[in-house]
């Protein structure tokens, strides 16, 4: 394991999760079950789902040197990013298309 990156990958993904947990904890009943219900429908697992969830399983398997779990972080944040695009696709042509360019980058990046 890299120490140098723990502390990052801690505040990158604690503080987020800190702020998350904490503002459902102040919201109404109402609210929170809107907020369930979003999370939880597949339009939102296969899109911003994928890419995030992508996203930590290849900062953890970079942390960790566990090269098979970066290349499933990778696949989903792929699969994330191409299904993002398709959604997009019927509503706007362009910005489906910057979506695709902006999941190439990092793809790229990871895999060289």
């Amino acid at each position: 394991m890299d120490t140098d990156s723990l502390i990052p990958f801690v505040i990158i993904w604690g503080l987020p999760a800190f702020m998350v947990v904490r503002s459902y904890f102040k919201m109404n009943t109402d609210d929170k079950k809107s907020a369930i219900n979003d999370f939880r429908s597949c339009r939102f697992i296969l899109t911003i789902g994928f890419i995030v969830m992508g996203t930590f399983f290849a900062h953890l398997g970079s942390l960790f040197a566990i090269r098979i779990m970066e290349l499933i972080g990778i696949v989903f944040f792929a699969l994330g990013g191409f299904l993002s695009a398709i959604k997009l696709w019927n509503k706007n042509k362009i910005k489906s298309v910057i979506i695709l360019v902006l999941i190439a980058f990092p793809l790229w990046y990871l895999l060289n």
